[in-house]
């Protein structure tokens, strides 16, 4: 999590910024050569096309840049949304609301980019899920003050002979991690050991010993136990049946809690990503996805360079003119084939 955290800063932001920086250039660039290269009627048409798309496009990026509004406008582009509601609309779909905010609500002010106010969103968020992920542990560790607070209601029978029996199961998972704990510590107590190797390997043991406990990590504390030959298959099968029913009941209380970690590092991840919880796979995926988002963003960044470089040339511009016209006449063909299909889908 630490080094994709660290990628996310390193490599993917400057990658991104680059090729906003790279679309701008180039909304200028195409902007200027309208005004200083003669062109034919359609292509000027299609040049102020291609133009006022890719500056509705920056504009989401960089909502409070007045040269790409000018751009935008001088092309013919209809009105744009001014600084504050774009910003509210854009806050309202990273929360996911589409109810108007509350009058006292917070907006976000002043010479904000786009990318440190979806940052900043991102990072309220991942704090919000946090703390809620922190409660819900906290709930099921029997933690007060983790819970809605609610009127008080009588308690049933039903409800305090579970509770009884919950606050049984707890004292007795306890006492058990406290037995193997202590078993442990007078084995490898560092301090009662003179040779300095020993005394080494010992505080490492301790260390792992007290990590299990303090975590309640009983499957930590069963693997030192089996490593320093406390646990051998008799002493297993001797187990009562009472003390394996405490053993399960102390791992699944601990597999809890790991779930709730895993969530947690889910949450950090999908915000690294700016994705969804609901978009996030194994750890490998993510991995991949990150690799995959990442080459295609550097990919995009060479590509958009290589056509600024091709675009400088008033007959390449022209040629490009009219692959983008092409392109137009395509996309429209399909917006009007998708519109008689849904039209017809309708007839019926």
């Amino acid at each position: 999590m630490a080094d994709a955290q660290q990628r996310a800063v390193t490599d993917m932001l400057p990658a991104q910024q680059r090729y906003l920086a790279l679309q701008i250039e180039l909304l200028k660039h195409l902007d200027g050569s309208s005004q200083t290269i003669k062109f034919g009627k359609v292509a000027q048409e299609t040049l102020s096309e291609v133009i006022v798309h890719l500056a509705e496009v920056l504009v989401m990026e960089c909502p409070d840049d007045p040269i790409i509004r000018e751009i935008h406008q001088r092309h013919g582009g209809e009105d744009l949304m001014d600084e504050d509601t774009l910003r509210a609309v854009l806050e309202e779909g990273m929360n996911g609301r589409s109810d108007d905010a509350g009058e006292g609500e917070e907006r976000p002010a002043g010479p904000e980019s786009f990318t440190e106010f979806m940052e900043r969103r991102i990072k309220e968020r991942l704090a919000e899920q946090v703390e809620g992920l922190r409660r819900e542990a906290e709930a099921l560790g029997g933690a007060p003050g983790s819970v809605h607070e609610t009127p008080e209601r009588p308690r049933t029978a039903a409800q305090k002979a579970r509770d009884t029996q919950q606050a049984a199961q707890a004292a007795n998972i306890r006492q058990a991690l406290q037995m193997i704990y202590r078993k442990l510590v007078s084995l490898v107590h560092p301090d009662r050991e003179t040779d300095p190797d020993r005394r080494e390997q010992k505080t490492t043991l301790m260390q792992r010993a007290n990590q299990a406990y303090a975590g309640k990590d009983l499957l930590q504390l069963l693997a030192l136990q089996q490593e320093l030959g406390q646990i051998e298959p008799e002493t297993l099968q001797a187990l009562e049946g009472d003390h394996l029913k405490t053993y399960n009941q102390a791992l699944q209380q601990h597999l809890a809690g790991l779930k709730a970690r895993i969530q947690e590092f889910q949450q950090r991840a999908a915000a690294v990503r700016g994705v969804s919880l609901f978009f996030m796979g194994s750890p490998k995926g993510f991995v991949r996805d990150f690799e995959d988002t990442l080459r295609e963003m550097r990919l995009s960044v060479a590509g958009v360079q290589q056509e600024m470089e091709a675009l400088q040339e008033p007959k390449a511009l022209k040629a490009w003119l009219q692959r983008q016209r092409q392109a137009i006449r395509r996309q429209q063909q399909m917006d009007r084939d998708t519109e008689m299909f849904w039209g017809a889908d309708e007839d019926y």
